[in-house]
């Protein structure tokens, strides 16, 4: 009944623009569908979910917001954030407030997610002497446009920037369409905890430039993945380590997977042995195999064969039972659980007690694990 959508709880890395990141691509996590009936209201976050091969979104006490009747779906994830269904009978799509409540609809592929109510959309255009050419530009929260679609390529906003190209160099508009950050990079991130990584050459070294464009740390780097926690991974001479925000070393390179810091503490790997440490560099919880960001004081991790929730202590407040546990997003954690003597996995989301909220426990098929 329920399908399998993967999941990923590895390294949290920065994709960097080599190509246009259009509506239809990576950026809406998985695609959506039509105009359904609203059955309730939620306060700022909503959770996408698939009955029948077909979608719709819940809140985070697990009551349906939005009917699963659609045929695709995009959200940001972030709390407060808007959603779009697609309608593919109707070629259109729909766009939702995290309330439930109809925004406006577009054609179908022709825009992406809101991120600060602004979503990526293409036209075709006519440049002067020249022959016709996919362009992007942004509409608002009410379908309308706001940024003419006069872009290359362009990217969703973060932290009030987008990153853009009018030809092959990238740089950064606000809201407005204003470029704040002049077209001066060949590659590029988006904006976290108020910098960005950026390169100057196709292979060269990376750095970081604040909200005004300003560069903040040299480009030194082989590679740098975003900001979070006041922190930054770094990659040099085939090691990852950790910088502050003026370059400076707190974490000598010295790891061979690292992700981001998360509430004061990251999963690493060195030598073949992955554990949590602090930002002193000291190991702080061992003895997982996998594990994740801490998210509200619990993070999935797993000691073997099963994933389960630990907390900052290293404790299982959730036993590891699940097959697979995504970090919290909001009150909810997305998870996978097997059905005995079976090869069918159901996903489902989990609150922070450790109950499941979907699927509804009268819909899950008997023997399946429930925490």
């Amino acid at each position: 009944m329920f399908k399998k959508l993967a999941f990923t709880l590895l390294m949290t890395t920065m994709v960097f623009s080599a190509s246009a990141a259009g509506p239809s691509q990576s950026q809406d996590k998985a695609q959506a569908a039509g105009a359904g009936t609203v059955q309730a209201k939620t306060a700022d976050q909503l959770y996408p979910v698939e009955v029948n091969g077909k979608y719709g979104f819940i809140n985070g006490k697990g009551t349906v917001v939005i009917e699963a009747v659609y045929d695709s779906y995009g959200y940001s994830g972030i709390p407060g954030g808007t959603v779009y269904v697609e309608d593919h009978a109707a070629k259109k799509q729909y766009y939702f407030s995290s309330a439930g409540t109809k925004l406006f609809e577009y054609k179908l592929r022709d825009a992406g997610i809101l991120y600060n109510d602004r979503a990526l959309y293409t036209a075709k255009v006519q440049p002067a002497g020249g022959a016709a050419a996919t362009r992007y530009g942004y509409i608002d929260s009410q379908g309308k446009v706001a940024i003419q679609p006069i872009y290359v390529r362009a990217f969703q906003f973060s932290e009030g920037l987008a990153r853009v190209n009018m030809g092959k160099a990238s740089g950064y508009i606000n809201t407005k369409g204003e470029l704040i950050v002049p077209y001066r990079y060949s590659l590029t991130s988006d904006f976290s905890d108020g910098m960005a990584a950026v390169a100057l050459a196709v292979g060269g070294k990376y750095g970081y430039i604040d909200t005004t464009g300003k560069l903040r740390i040299t480009p030194r780097y082989d590679y740098a993945t975003p900001f979070s926690d006041g922190v930054a991974a770094v990659y040099v001479n085939g090691k990852y380590g950790y910088i502050d925000k003026t370059g400076n070393y707190l974490i000598k390179p010295q790891f061979s997977m690292a992700q981001p810091f998360s509430e004061g503490l990251a999963f690493v790997e060195r030598n073949g042995v992955t554990f949590y440490i602090n930002k002193k560099g000291a190991k702080v919880i061992q003895g997982f195999t996998a594990g994740g960001l801490f998210k509200g004081g619990l993070a999935p991790a797993s000691p073997g064969q099963r994933f389960g929730f630990i907390n900052t202590s290293g404790r299982f407040v959730v036993k590891p039972q699940l097959y697979w546990a995504h970090s919290f997003n909001g009150e909810l954690a997305e998870i996978t659980m097997l059905v005995p003597d079976t090869r069918e996995e159901i996903r489902g989301y989990m609150n922070r007690s450790g109950t499941i909220v979907w699927p509804p426990a009268s819909e899950l098929p008997g023997g399946v694990v429930k925490p």
